[in-house]
């Protein structure tokens, strides 16, 4: 059989000989220029014509068990018709999508991805590679005449405090310093306090303004945390601080420092004095500086408390295991878990399941720092600012949020409300002990906001640039206000819930018409302190123009501790025979509070991604256009248009509305 298919029939491997040499790969030198997607019908064809390539992928995605898991993926596709179905994977299976998914920047890993539908429910990925030689050495290998199919360096491991574990944390680190600008190689200065890990001691030490390279701790409190520093043991832990004392995840995390030979790492609850208001609140607002210059990041993802485990053993291997292929035995396809690293992405936002990511300070820990590496239940999660992997290669396939956002603050064409929708997305979704962290814990973020000259003033969780366009937040969880005030209520801020954005995705407005204008805006400390910077609590307004009406508010359902109250909205001076219009309160409220709620302002706001969409205020202030936010209201297309005509017939233009 020849190495290249009839000049007749399409070639479609063109893609994974982009490394070979065409002078010594004869594959490479013939293989077409081809679309990244095709059938697995159309690889069969392909490798019947004489395509050894294509032939592979084809075989190697009929192996028995492998051909068991994409085949699970048609039907619910054909059912639910979702975008993109091929229907004639009805009758021809061999119908079904196949796509060579990019090479990630330095790990050579190859992932085939078939595809029953556009909908990523639908995708399975599989990693294909050559199995190295081990008369080879690495070298060897990487100048082989084809690399098609190179060999992979990382699978899944059976513990993940084990060598080869260590090995592969130790190659990305050097695949990301010998490739990437995500960390400087001049040392940084270090933070104020860290925990020094040489000569088998541990100690606190102040750094006085030294320089080096000092590694972070990213971990979960438990509901008690004995062992921190105090101003009464402080004395003690800058001294000398017993092997036996240290809680299980720090050890772990020290240990994994010693290995990397790396002499002191941040722990917030060693190097911040936690019962002295001043020094955390000084330590706490320069978290951008202390996650932004570490050498990495430990994130110790499945320990509930400090004395948690870091380490892990792992099923990965035994659950997906590799299966050669039978054209050529060196070749081995390993199936990847299904959407089990969705919480990493940039497009999902469902809360994960581990303790450490449902924790608020661990986003900003998460993209401030350069590179994270993540102990997981089942294996080891590496991402820095331009790539991301893991031992099972499930991170290589996915859209990354900490990527995302770090390539949009770079992008000088994309609005910073874009990726800040986002964040606005996952950063409410989180947990806290204390609820007036919830500013500080965005600080370093929002510093990073304002340094990049995108976004202009930062405004109690949004931007001054596209402002309107951010004010559209709805509440889907939880409903609650903070006890004591922290910040306006139109800031999503101001409530704690998951606060999804229905226009995050139109960054541009191509689809939305803002009506109101706004004419002034103020956000301010009560001590005057930088916005980005503060925990006081953000008193501000808003001062603008719209059409709008007064509605009188009658109370439908009180709802619940955990929902909201309903009122049916009807306009005042009408008939009564007018249908009234539902809106739920972005909060929950006491009966008294709910009950005394007879009369609110609907502010037409604009079509918002195509949909009619109004703030629902509630007066302040009875002489005056003075109010705070209540809810939202949208109407839905089809008869529900209708009602946008009638209210907006009803609505006057009112010059000076303010929103506090």
């Amino acid at each position: 059989m020849s190495n290249h298919p009839d000049s007749s029939d399409p070639c479609y491997c063109g893609f994974l000989h982009r490394k070979c040499n065409p002078a010594t790969c004869s594959q490479a030198a013939r293989a077409s220029e081809s679309p990244l997607r095709a059938s697995l019908r159309d690889l069969r064809k392909s490798g019947e014509s004489g395509c050894t390539t294509c032939a592979i992928v084809f075989d190697a995605l009929s192996t028995p068990n492998i051909r068991d898991i994409w085949q699970e993926s048609i039907e619910p596709a054909l059912r639910a018709q979702r975008s993109g179905v091929v229907n004639e994977m009805r009758i021809d299976e061999e119908a079904i999508g196949v796509e060579f998914n990019p090479t990630n920047m330095g790990n050579e890993r190859r992932v085939l991805r078939t595809r029953a539908s556009e909908v990523s429910d639908d995708w399975r990925h599989f990693n294909v590679w050559r199995e190295r030689n081990p008369g080879k050495c690495l070298e060897s290998h990487q100048n082989e005449r084809c690399r098609a199919f190179p060999p992979l360096n990382h699978h899944p491991v059976e513990h993940t405090d084990s060598e080869a574990s260590m090995e592969h944390l130790k190659d990305w680190i050097r695949n990301c310093t010998k490739r990437h600008t995500c960390y400087t190689s001049d040392d940084p200065v270090l933070p104020t306090r860290l925990v020094q890990v040489v000569d088998g001691q541990v100690r606190v030490v102040n750094t006085e303004g030294r320089r080096g390279r000092y590694m972070t701790l990213s971990h979960k409190w438990g509901t008690n945390e004995g062992f921190k520093l105090t101003k009464s043991n402080i004395t003690d832990l800058t001294s000398f601080i017993p092997w036996d004392d240290i809680p299980k995840a720090y050890q772990q995390s020290i240990e994994v420092t010693r290995r990397l030979g790396i002499e002191h790492i941040w722990i917030d609850s060693l190097c911040i004095i936690q019962d002295d208001t001043e020094d955390w609140k000084r330590e706490a607002g320069k978290m951008k500086e202390v996650y932004g210059s570490s050498y990495l990041n430990i994130a110790a993802v499945q320990a509930a408390d400090s004395h948690g485990s870091l380490f892990a053993s792992s099923t990965l291997g035994a659950e997906y295991p590799a299966r050669k292929i039978s054209r050529d035995p060196s070749i081995q396809i390993r199936p990847q878990p299904h959407l089990t690293h969705r919480y990493f992405g940039s497009n999902y936002y469902q809360t994960s399941r581990h303790p450490l990511l449902q924790r608020g300070w661990v986003l900003q820990e998460r993209i401030l720092a350069p590179r994270v590496v993540y102990y997981d239940a089942a294996e080891l999660k590496w991402e820095c600012q331009a790539m991301t992997d893991c031992q099972c290669g499930g991170m290589a396939v996915i859209s990354n949020f900490k990527q995302d956002y770090h390539r949009f603050l770079a992008d000088r064409e994309t609005p910073l409300a874009y990726m800040w929708m986002r964040i606005s997305e996952k950063y409410s979704s989180l947990e806290f002990t204390y609820n007036s962290d919830r500013l500080v814990a965005l600080a370093g973020i929002a510093e990073q906001g304002v340094q990049s000259g995108k976004g202009g003033r930062y405004l109690a969780g949004h931007w001054e640039h596209g402002l309107a366009h951010q004010l559209c937040w709805g509440v889907h969880s939880t409903y609650k206000r903070p006890e004591a005030y922290l910040a306006p209520s139109w800031s999503w801020l101001s409530v704690f819930g998951s606060v999804v954005y229905p226009n995050r995705m139109d960054f541009r407005g191509a689809w939305s018409r803002i009506d109101v204008e706004i004419t002034e805006v103020s956000c301010t400390t009560a001590e005057g302190a930088i916005l980005t910077t503060s925990s006081s609590p953000i008193w501000g307004f808003i001062r603008l123009k719209g059409r709008g009406l007064n509605m009188r508010a009658e109370l439908t359902s009180l709802g619940s501790e955990s929902r909201p109250p309903v009122y049916g909205l009807r306009r005042e001076g009408g008939d009564g025979e007018e249908p009234s219009i539902s809106v739920q309160a972005d909060y929950v409220m006491s009966r008294e509070e709910a009950s005394a709620i007879g009369r609110v302002f609907l502010l037409f706001w604009g079509d918002i991604w195509t949909e009619p969409t109004f703030l629902v205020l509630r007066p302040v202030s009875a002489d005056s256009f003075r109010f705070e936010r209540l809810g939202i209201l949208r109407l839905s297309k089809g008869d529900k248009a209708k009602d946008r005509e009638k209210i907006l017939a009803y609505c006057t233009t009112e010059n000076d509305i303010v929103v506090v």
